[in-house]
């Protein structure tokens, strides 16, 4: 005789336990190998040696090169008369070196300034080999007055730089192994532009084999390597491990890294700021070299307030031009530009963190598909439960037309797609009319269109039930998508998959609630993270992410995924806080709403007058 099932216990596969929860746990373990591979990737990288000379890097010229900058031209906003003065400057004083001085002059479209012509200055020393290293420092500021200098300090460090290598007297100028380039950008504190242009179209560009970038290494603060690519790409182990021995060894201790979650953000989000991004874009290996300001943006676009650190522009400047010493002499050495995660003195190969994080959404797709099939199994209604994921999904693109209407109007940005000045007048001045016009605009349509959805009565457990697998199953799909288009956005999606995943289980309110704000971590986190890159606060950051959509920086894919995200967890944010309704309270057929409503009255017009 079958022993009597004990009161209370909640069947597997029923309405109120409706999750195969040992699926869940027991395919979880197929993350295991990938993490173990993870773990085994991790290792220490080579070094190359230190260069056979030490390095003559003049910390008093530069300084007096920097002031003079500073003095002549304190306003070098692209496109203006002190750009041009500036760049006129710079061609004389490397004209004064007896090295050549190429110009070239192209507009571009900028966020706050509109189309201006822009200047990059490129001077080439020739080496034996026909491989070349990139040195870039912009010269342009935003011309505020918020930070002195903006990168006089990279700028007089490039020219001191060239110094080097120029012929002194009669005493021949040193040959290199490898050619040395040395690009002064425009619109560098307006996203890169000169950077970006050189980096795609130059010519010399795909000579290149490592770049460094120089932005704003006349500070107090610790020294600070900037890694981060326009995409999913991480510079040369090698290069990495080079430039911290190189300032380690002038400093007295490493320059800073970007965390390790800082570092999963910047290769998830299709965006990075510094120049450093355009050249790891095109495949060349490059690192910005700069200083932590506590006070300022986390990513510079030049030197901190106050006057420039003799001192620390001279430790880092001899480290520039040992780092350039040793890659010289490391000829035949290679450079690739593969994803990684530094991790202080060791890395771990970015393919076995792709591969962590495809393999993790696994266990939620397995558990959904149960839980789909046992729905249908259970005939459930799934069809209301769709429809209301529609309309929320309408409503949502409703939200990304009204992002693109707002960009029209001047509300938000239209530019190059480049990154976005932090300092940029639609974050620091608030287009409060147009963007109240856009938030009321959303609401009416939210309004109007959740009609249907107006928990009129309570819902039945197989109604709630129907939602959640919807909701979870549009979930799913959004993130096998992301898995294979883009794996380290995943970092943003996982929370929000183990989180709701367990909703159905919850019968109270606020166990529910709790564990659906545990599921918003991945955007939240995110979007604070780059807040503190570019140095915003939250509400001025989400703003800046809108731009940045807008611009094209943000591409229309991730767009797109984004509202496909958010239209799934605004179902299940009804359901968490118990305000969820099937669609039109699940008759069949649904009376039509506005949209089919207007648009029957349209064609009874035109039949009328026909």
């Amino acid at each position: 005789m079958e022993a009597a099932r004990p009161r209370g216990r909640r069947r597997r596969g029923t309405v109120d336990r409706p999750l195969n929860a040992r699926l869940v746990r027991v395919s979880s373990l197929v993350v295991a190998p990938a993490a173990l591979a993870l773990l085994f990737s991790i290792s220490t990288t080579g070094t190359l040696p230190r260069p056979p000379l030490d390095p003559l890097f003049d910390a008093s010229v530069a300084t007096a090169v920097a002031a003079e900058l500073s003095t002549e031209f304190p306003s070098r906003v692209p496109g203006t008369d002190g750009a041009a003065g500036a760049a006129r400057w710079y061609s004389e004083t490397i004209l004064a070196l007896g090295l050549p001085v190429e110009e070239e002059v192209w507009s571009a479209d900028l966020v706050d300034l509109g189309e201006v012509e822009l200047r990059n200055l490129v001077t080439v020393v020739p080496g034996r080999s026909d491989e070349a290293i990139a040195l870039v420092a912009h010269r342009d500021n935003s011309g505020s007055g918020r930070v002195a200098g903006e990168n006089a300090s990279g700028t007089a460090a490039l020219v001191e730089l060239a110094r080097a290598f120029a012929r002194q007297g009669s005493v021949p100028a040193p040959l290199l192994e490898r050619t040395l380039i040395f690009v002064s950008t425009d619109a560098g504190a307006y996203g890169g532009a000169g950077a970006a242009r050189f980096a795609r179209s130059s010519p010399l560009a795909e000579r290149a084999v490592a770049a460094i970038v120089l932005n704003g290494i006349g500070g107090t603060g610790r020294p600070r390597l900037v890694l981060s690519g326009g995409r999913s790409r991480s510079p040369a182990r090698t290069l990495v491990s080079t430039a911290s021995a190189r300032v380690a060894e002038q400093v007295g201790r490493s320059p800073l890294l970007p965390s390790a979650l800082t570092q999963l953000v910047d290769l998830g989000i299709p965006y990075a700021a510094g120049e450093q991004a355009s050249f790891l874009a095109q495949g060349v290996a490059a690192v910005t070299l700069t200083t932590d300001e506590p006070a300022e943006p986390d990513i510079p676009v030049g030197d901190p307030p106050g006057p420039l650190s003799e001192e620390a522009l001279g430790r880092l400047g001899r480290a520039t031009e040992a780092i350039v010493g040793s890659i010289d002499t490391s000829v035949g050495a290679a450079f690739p530009t593969r994803d990684n995660l530094f991790l202080n003195d060791r890395v771990a190969s970015g393919w076995t963190v792709r591969l962590t994080l495809v393999v993790a959404v696994v266990p939620f797709v397995l558990g959904v598909l149960d839980l789909l099939v046992r729905s249908r199994r259970r005939r459930l209604p799934l069809i209301p439960g769709m429809r209301g994921l529609r309309t929320r999904l309408f409503v949502w693109s409703y939200g990304g037309l009204l992002l693109w209407i707002g960009a029209l109007t001047g509300v938000f940005p239209t530019a190059a797609a480049l990154p976005l000045p932090p300092t940029s007048s639609f974050v620091a001045d608030w287009h409060v009319a147009g963007l109240a016009a856009l938030v009321v605009a959303f609401a009416l349509g939210w309004l109007l269109a959740r009609r249907p959805l107006v928990p009129n009565i309570q819902p039945t457990p197989e109604e709630r039930l129907a939602g959640y697998t919807t909701a979870l199953a549009w979930l799913g799909a959004v993130a096998v998508i992301v898995a294979l288009g883009k794996p380290y956005a995943l970092v943003f999606v996982l929370p929000s998959l183990y989180a709701w995943l367990w909703l159905p289980l919850l019968p109270r309110l606020w166990p529910r609630v709790s564990m659906y704000l545990i599921g918003l971590l991945g955007p939240v986190v995110g979007l604070l993270l780059l807040g503190r890159e570019v140095g915003l606060g939250p509400a001025d950051t989400a703003l800046y992410v809108a731009g940045l959509a807008t611009v094209g920086t943000v591409t229309l894919f991730t767009v797109l995924l984004a509202i496909a995200w958010l239209a799934a967890a605004a179902q299940l944010a009804a359901l968490a806080f118990d305000r969820y309704a099937p669609y039109a309270g699940g008759a069949e057929p649904p009376a039509p709403g506005h949209v089919r409503s207007a648009v029957a009255h349209l064609r009874r017009s035109i039949a009328r007058r026909s």
